[in-house]
């Protein structure tokens, strides 16, 4: 696996510095952001935000509560009207009623109780690791595959055997909490840069 530190620096020189880089002002909305974005885009994502924040919505308790024909309406635009509302109501359940206990749990205990929440799969239990909880996690997602192939890394295919493949180079960079969501942060940077690249690249209809 490429040496994560060097390509840390290398992307921060053309980048520069992300910060804390997931949207998103408190933990909770952060979650429900992370939910909401799956198969989605962000900014689908945002305008369901805004609607469950001007509904009084985008709190735990409010949200487990609330009427799901309600919470439908509200998060439509991002897609999945079926599951996505439940989705979200079950977040905002877990966190109501777990979330105190599970700042106590170890990283992977947090993550295996995160991975029972319906609609929370790898990639988004990851998320909701490092930027709601502060733990230490890799997002082993599209961008971050996209960023390593581009520089000769053999990147398996499934997001659990990415994970073990990248877990010796996370260990070797020794990265902390705030290195990692900044390391995501660039990743996501250059890896839309080189989507837009290769969109340039490609010929046009003749």
């Amino acid at each position: 696996m490429h040496d994560l530190r060097s390509l840390q620096r290398e992307l921060l020189h053309r980048h520069g510095p992300q910060g804390w880089w997931w949207p998103g002002e408190e933990p909770f909305e952060i979650a429900v952001g992370a939910v909401l974005v799956q198969r989605s885009r962000w900014e689908q994502a945002a305008i369901s935000i805004r609607n469950l924040t001007s509904a009084g919505l985008l709190a735990p308790g409010p949200l487990a509560a609330a009427d799901e024909e309600h919470v439908r309406e509200l998060v439509r635009g991002s897609g999945f009207p079926t599951a996505k509302p439940r989705r979200v109501q079950a977040l905002a359940r877990w966190v109501a009623e777990r979330a105190e206990h599970a700042r106590a749990l170890g990283d992977a205990a947090l993550r295996s109780e995160l991975l029972s929440v319906e609609g929370i799969g790898a990639e988004t239990a990851d998320v909701i690791s490092l930027y709601c909880f502060g733990r230490p996690a890799f997002i082993c997602d599209e961008y971050a595959r996209r960023v390593l192939r581009a520089r000769g890394a053999q990147v398996p295919g499934s997001y659990p055997a990415f994970r073990r493949a990248v877990a010796p180079a996370l260990e070797r960079g020794a990265f902390s909490v705030a290195e990692l969501a900044e390391l995501h942060g660039l990743l996501v940077e250059e890896g839309k840069l080189a989507s837009r690249a290769a969109a340039r690249a490609r010929p046009g209809p003749s």
